[in-house]
């Protein structure tokens, strides 16, 4: 087999493995755990401050959530809403200033953990 045929092949092969669908595992999430997120002591007052647009109190209060878990699984369920609340920020930073800067802050402050 020549080296152009062996390369060929390959990249067939990699090509196809590539664009497989893999596990068809929808969610790597539990929605318990987002039902959880949505019920720690704290978080509807992120949410209402989102809807708001009082972004660094949205943050602010998403860190008295993060004060208040003391088990593992809601330090789980809080990853869960930090992430949800990174997700939001994010959206609305495409017209916010304000929300871009909370987004990017908070993106910065879960790279290195709690």
């Amino acid at each position: 087999m020549s080296s152009y045929a062996r390369i060929a092949s390959l990249l067939v092969c990699l090509v196809a493995v590539g664009l497989s669908p893999g596990c068809n595992k929808k969610s790597g999430e539990d929605p318990d755990v987002i039902a959880g997120a949505a019920g720690l002591p704290g978080a509807t007052n992120v949410w209402a401050a989102i809807e708001k647009k009082n972004y660094d109190g949205a943050m602010a209060a998403l860190f008295k959530v993060r004060d208040a878990c003391t088990t593992e699984e809601q330090n789980i369920q809080f990853m869960v809403l930090s992430r949800q609340v990174r997700d939001k920020l994010s959206e609305a930073g495409a017209t916010s200033p304000a929300a871009a800067q909370a987004a990017n802050a908070l993106r910065s402050m879960t790279v290195g953990g709690r």
